[in-house]
């Protein structure tokens, strides 16, 4: 039986969809005006991807080699918890430039797939947030412990969760976790032998 392997993520700036696009047609980019999603969705739907196709990052361009062997989840400035394959908009949001007033927007409009993350028992749980977007991610997620039996966190420093099945991997850049990130995927997943680095 295979393990149940999950990565929670934050999401990244660049998309795959060119936000000069989305400004022409409506005049604006949506950020975390997340009431609105109706109406954009409807104006966008052309420019729509599942989420971790709509991310274009480089650690999202690791993980779309092995998205058919592990379960990714993204924390969204826009959306709060997202499925990797839940389909999104386009947009420009950042939470280091936001308060907490976006938890209780994620609260009325988002998590859409909180439900399906926390409720789920994982093997192995991999999860790589900055700074700011793991600080939201524990208000969000109220037992991270409990997520799964053996969890690894790339992180530049800090220790951020107190449990026994935690393993920290601590990284000095961008370069050094997607390289991170690589290798754990590739000890998890050995049937995906071709990636590359």
């Amino acid at each position: 039986m295979s393990r149940r392997v999950l990565v929670i993520i934050n999401c990244s700036r660049r998309k795959s969809v060119r936000i000069e696009l989305v400004k022409e047609r409506l005049g604006l980019v949506p950020g975390f005006d997340l009431e609105r999603e109706d109406e954009y969705v409807s104006a966008l739907s052309d420019l729509m991807r599942p989420a971790l196709d709509m991310y274009d990052g480089p650690e999202f361009r690791i993980l779309r080699r092995f998205r058919s062997c592990v379960n990714v989840f993204v924390l969204s400035a826009r959306y709060g918890i997202i499925s990797g394959e839940r389909w999104i908009i386009p947009y420009d949001a950042y939470l280091g430039s936001t308060n907490e007033t976006v938890l209780s927007k994620w609260m009325a409009y988002g998590n859409p797939d909180m439900n399906e993350l926390v409720s789920s028992r994982w093997d192995y749980v991999i999860i790589r947030l900055t700074k700011t977007y793991m600080r939201y991610f524990r208000r969000l997620v109220h037992d991270p412990c409990g997520l799964g039996s053996e969890i690894h966190i790339i992180t530049g420093r800090g220790r951020y969760l107190n449990c026994g099945n935690v393993i920290y991997h601590y990284v000095r850049g961008p370069g050094d976790s997607q390289s991170v990130l690589r290798k754990l995927l590739a000890e998890t997943c050995p049937s995906i032998s071709n990636y590359s680095k």
